[in-house]
């Protein structure tokens, strides 16, 4: 009898963490959004207060970007909720004033760091229109929530293949 309520509250502990890790995926995404109006209101300030805003923005740049390319395009990733391709991703590093120079060709280096990321399981590829690929940030909580999904499957095939056989 204890074993089934240990079963049982295992489950409710998973529903719990799960119904957690949702909640935790819309907070995301609403801090994604708020990202987007945030670096809208920027370039507003910008167009405003151009010489003011570049100094303030070089120092928070300065101050985040104290790592190589792959560390700044784990961060434009992680900061964008949509996915991007390529292209969008080297216009990003080069919007945060990371120097592209040194590289004989940027676009090849950022293809390369997206495969390793992807290998790595930290990004995802999103298949585009045209046979295109975008590229979006695999979160903490997505990962949770697949190992909740499939550890709840694995339960259910184990669970009715003991039933069957009785």
């Amino acid at each position: 009898m204890a074993h089934k309520n240990y079963r049982r509250m295992l489950y409710e502990a998973k529903q719990d963490l799960a119904g957690d890790l949702v909640e935790r995926q819309k907070l995301d995404e609403r801090i994604a959004r708020k990202h987007a109006v945030v670096s809208e209101l920027q370039h507003l300030c910008a167009e405003l207060e151009h010489k003011r805003y570049e100094k303030q923005l070089d120092g928070v740049i300065k101050a985040n970007l104290k790592g190589g390319i792959t560390e700044s395009a784990r961060a434009i990733l992680k900061e964008n909720f949509f996915p991007m391709t390529a292209s969008d991703l080297k216009k990003s590093i080069e919007e945060r004033k990371y120097n592209l120079r040194p590289y004989k060709n940027p676009l090849a280096v950022i293809h390369t760091i997206l495969k390793r990321l992807v290998q790595s399981g930290e990004v995802r590829v999103i298949p585009q229109a045209g046979g295109k690929k975008a590229y979006q940030w695999i979160s903490s909580a997505d990962k949770l929530l697949s190992e909740i999904q499939n550890s709840n499957q694995l339960a259910k095939l184990k669970h009715g293949k003991s039933t069957e056989s009785k």
